[in-house]
């Protein structure tokens, strides 16, 4: 079920996905990531986290450079596992933006404006308690800024290892720190990390679940 204007609903969680589809990521990869939400969203935990007490709102969209974002799937308030298995077919459906003939955009990596554009889109949201934005890439940023600040919004991410060295302990790929540097904001965020592709869909549920898990309020 889509979502109307803001207001239109309550519900306890709005949130934003934001997948990166610069030229780091082949085709192979986009359907890695893709399927492995769509994957995530069908497992059971996840869907028994989003169906737990008041109703959750997703919407998702694609970035790449700092002009280069569209919107995967508009809003659409969660009420039951139909409405998950919806948003999951649409974005593994979903195409791969194409801008030349290699089938992508610019090529860059616009953190900022991709972080822009996930506050462009929680203006429009269903009336929620609160609203997170969950950002999955495999890069630091090199189009624009690199971050945008929010009041009253979290700022979670999705870490791909693999195009980045290695930290001085050689057991941390250095993007996950980057993403806490400059991209993690908001009460409770934090940042989660892919071995690469294949493990996508493992991370991304394990980040659906704890995003979608109702607070337990008064809990020790």
């Amino acid at each position: 079920m889509a979502a109307g204007p803001a207001g239109a609903q309550e519900c306890r969680l709005a949130l934003v996905l934001a997948f990166d589809v610069s030229a780091s990521v082949d085709q192979r990869e986009y359907r890695l990531m893709m399927e492995g939400t769509a994957a995530a969203l069908r497992a059971p935990e996840v869907q028994a986290a989003a169906l737990s007490g008041a109703p959750v709102a997703v919407a998702a969209y694609v970035w790449a450079g700092r002009r280069e974002q569209a919107i995967a799937a508009d809003w659409r308030v969660i009420q039951s596992a139909t409405d998950l298995a919806e948003l999951a077919d649409r974005l593994a459906g979903f195409p791969r933006p194409s801008g030349d003939p290699l089938g992508i955009w610019s090529g860059r990596t616009g953190v900022g404006a991709a972080l822009a554009a996930g506050g462009r889109l929680l203006e429009r949201a269903p009336d929620c308690e609160a609203q997170v934005i969950d950002l999955a890439g495999d890069g630091q940023n090199n189009d624009g800024p690199e971050t945008v600040r929010f009041e009253a919004v979290t700022v979670n991410a999705l870490a791909v290892a693999g195009n980045m060295p290695l930290d001085y302990d050689g057991a941390v790929d250095g993007l996950g720190r980057w993403y806490a540097a400059n991209v993690l904001q908001g009460p409770g965020a934090f940042v989660l990390e892919a071995q690469g592709y294949e493990d996508f869909s493992r991370a991304m549920r394990i980040k659906l679940e704890r995003e979608f898990r109702p607070l337990l309020l008064g809990a020790l």
